[in-house]
């Protein structure tokens, strides 16, 4: 994954745990990185033994620890990171989540060997957004708290219900999200 990934997730512990939960954090996880440079490569596997000791640390449950991960760095992290993209994406969190393939797509175009996850979407007749995520990695927590996460930049109450997920044998996740 990308090194914008674990940095968000150093981020998020300090922020939300403490300087001292990350250091307990790293070497739970058995990281020796200094630091991580955002568009840098980095094993999957160190990603998931981040979330796995912040959980350990935190005692929130892994699903629970990316769940807030995905709802910290949109707000944090990614903003300070791609305020261009944040600009371009939108106005409302409706206009924001629907550009969120194209951002990726974008973001990602001149990094090698990425793999960003693809979204499609629907609005259904009574206006509700059905958001289509495809990708290998199955971090549908992480979507989750990423929508949340741009329910709380644009201050809009969203209601989010994951309605199909990949690791419960669907081709892909499905997320329906009110407005």
């Amino acid at each position: 994954m990308k090194g914008i990934i674990n940095k968000g997730i150093q981020e998020m512990a300090e922020t939300l745990l403490g300087a001292d939960a990350w250091t307990k954090i790293k070497s739970k996880a058995g990281c020796e990185e200094p630091f991580f440079a955002v568009s840098q490569d980095y094993p999957d596997e160190m990603t998931i033994a981040l979330a796995t000791a912040a959980s350990e640390v935190s005692g929130m449950s892994v699903d629970e620890v990316m769940f807030e991960y995905g709802k910290f760095i949109v707000p944090n992290s990614l903003k300070k990171q791609y305020p261009a993209y944040y600009a371009l994406a939108g106005n409302s969190a409706q206009e924001f989540l629907c550009n969120m393939d194209t951002v990726h797509e974008n973001v990602t175009r001149n990094i090698p060997n990425a793999s960003p996850p693809r979204f499609e979407y629907e609005q259904t007749p009574d206006g509700k957004l059905l958001m289509h995520y495809k990708s290998d990695r199955g971090l549908c927590s992480v979507l989750r708290g990423l929508i949340a996460g741009v329910g709380d930049l644009f201050e809009e109450e969203l209601e989010i219900r994951e309605t199909a997920c990949g690791r419960n044998g669907a081709s892909h996740c499905t997320f329906e999200v009110s407005f």
